[in-house]
């Protein structure tokens, strides 16, 4: 991200006075545009060492917005951000937002840039069932996870009436799509909390890169594919945490970032949240509180993510329990 640096300051201050300038400009990815068979994927990575920490935003997030930790952890391991099909600089795929073709994408887009396993993966939000799933696919490859306020508490309008997905059938999910016209909303012409933490330049990008996403996002054309998917997600996972045997996932390194403190053992089994379920996936587990943040912990928390992600990529190197501080 440094790099930009000199190549958006000309462009700063206008952009801060005149918002519509600011989604005007062309700005070009950090990283590279990797073809992972007819599409491009966006990949930026810095540092060296192992395991390779591998960051994944949450729903229609952008890899940008890791850059206050993503240079942090550089300083020591290998850490690489990218953009899912179809947000920022990546290209649409057959079924974006999927977790069939993230994880597939995922593991072809490392693969043919040559960023070795062992991963440790990291998901913000919604990334976090993305990284699960990821675990489950390819176990080989990966070392750790690192949940960052992982969230299954997503829900939709059923006949005016809220639900979460995974409480809704697939029928009354369908029937929700398409969307309305009017649901495309204004512009954006700002980047609010907590996007306004990132530095000036990259508010800039992101203003951009939202803008962009907000013009080719049409809703009467919205499918239900990507909900239903999620769904099919989340009860497997939890099909996995129901039963009485806890630490599904044997030692593997977990680390829980919640805004949230610990669960008590009571409600390891939970679904009502995602913080207790995750606790107990590994006997190599810690719970780390972000009190006072906000959901993207790793922008009103930066400092504190960065620290976290450094204590478990040194208990994979050294083969050894989280430290809890």
């Amino acid at each position: 991200m440094r790099h930009f640096v000199a190549l958006l300051l000309a462009s700063i201050l206008t952009a801060q006075a005149q918002p519509q300038n600011a989604v005007s400009q062309e700005y070009p990815p950090p990283g590279k545009l990797i073809d992972i068979g007819g599409r491009k994927l966006h990949l930026f990575c810095e540092g060296k060492g192992s395991p390779t920490v591998v960051l994944m935003a949450g729903g229609g997030a952008f890899s940008v917005d890791w850059a206050l930790v993503q240079p942090k952890v550089a300083k020591d391991t290998r850490v690489c951000s990218y953009d899912r099909a179809g947000l920022a600089w990546s290209d649409s795929g057959p079924a974006d937002e999927t977790v069939e073709q993230t994880v597939s994408d995922l593991h072809a887009l490392l693969k043919i840039a040559d960023e070795r396993a062992p991963f440790l993966l990291v998901g913000a939000s919604v990334g976090g069932i993305y990284i699960q799933a990821y675990q489950r696919a390819f176990p080989k490859e990966v070392a750790g996870l690192v949940f960052t306020n992982s969230s299954n508490r997503i829900g939709r309008l059923v006949n005016g009436k809220p639900g979460l997905i995974w409480e809704l059938t697939e029928e009354q999910i369908r029937s929700t799509f398409p969307l309305a016209a009017s649901d495309k909303g204004p512009a954006p012409n700002s980047e609010d909390d907590p996007f306004d933490r990132l530095p000036a330049d990259l508010r800039s990008v992101r203003l951009w890169l939202d803008y962009r996403l907000w013009q080719k996002w049409e809703p009467t054309k919205e499918t239900p594919d990507s909900t239903l998917s999620w769904r099919k997600e989340f009860l497997k996972e939890f099909a996995e945490s129901d039963t009485s045997k806890d630490h599904v996932l044997g030692s593997l390194p977990v680390v829980v970032l919640s805004s949230e403190p610990p669960a008590p053992e009571s409600q390891r089994h939970t679904r009502d949240e995602a913080a207790p379920r995750l606790d107990f996936l590994s006997s190599n587990t810690i719970h780390v509180t972000a009190a006072g943040s906000g959901h993207e912990i790793h922008l009103y928390k930066p400092d504190l993510v960065a620290e976290t992600l450094g204590r478990a990529v040194s208990a994979i190197r050294n083969h050894t329990q989280i430290p809890h501080s």
